[in-house]
């Protein structure tokens, strides 16, 4: 049985969140400092965190200077948190019409205070949503994730065309600029070309080429389209 909402601290639910996320990005096990930078805080204190904390409620299978790992439990317990976020994502987009770069953000304030009845109750009267509004899956109320999760748009060679899927950096700069690109899922893109040595990705829209830096590439998910 997971441990309830009220046996969790905001801070170790933010932590499984944030390691719930580094492994829907391919990180299967994450280094202390990496984790550190995600969470801004201190190595020091992610390391008291995931010894004294998330290992003791078997959250987190952690080995000093290799890097932590979320636990089958500890995914289940990260999948609901998140699940509460993107649900709360779409309330805040969806009904009360907050902007498609800053629902991330005040969503962040609401998932800690919603219960998983609040959270599915929610989920219903929205229809039941597979993602958040930046493409994101919303797991199922037992934390089971499906849904398309694509490569990175830095990944793909050119010329093939692809289709965004979804956004793994939910920051409010990262996602204003993809908007003022127009660049959100459900969009084509034309690969044109790939500088080398880590150099610019152009891409065509259809309406206007854009030239954007390898780190931005890196968090824009795609499929490629198919036939191509």
């Amino acid at each position: 049985m997971p441990p309830a909402q009220d046996e969790l601290s905001e801070s170790e639910e933010e932590y499984v969140e944030a390691l719930y996320h580094m492994y829907e990005e391919g990180k299967s096990n994450v280094k202390t400092s990496e984790l550190a930078e995600r969470l801004g805080v201190s190595p020091a204190s992610v390391t008291e965190m995931l010894r004294n904390s998330l290992t003791k409620k078997n959250l987190v299978e952690y080995i000093p200077y290799k890097g932590a790992s979320l636990t089958p439990l500890g995914r289940e317990v990260a999948a609901r948190v998140v699940r509460k976020h993107r649900i709360a994502e779409r309330l805040l987009m969806d009904v009360a019409g907050v902007n498609w770069d800053e629902c991330h953000e005040e969503a962040c304030k609401l998932e800690h205070a919603l219960s998983d009845e609040v959270a599915d109750k929610l989920a219903a009267s929205l229809k039941n949503p597979e993602t958040c509004p930046h493409g994101n899956v919303i797991p199922s109320s037992i934390g089971e994730e499906k849904g398309e999760g694509g490569k990175p748009l830095v990944s793909f060679n050119p010329p093939l065309k692809v289709r965004v899927v979804r956004i793994i950096k939910e920051s409010r700069d990262v996602l204003r600029r993809l908007a003022s690109l127009g660049i959100m899922p459900g969009v084509e893109l034309k690969l044109v070309r790939k500088a080398p040595a880590g150099g610019p990705i152009i891409v065509d829209s259809g309406c206007l080429q854009v030239v954007m830096g390898r780190e931005l590439a890196e968090v824009i998910m795609a499929v490629p389209v198919d036939g191509e």
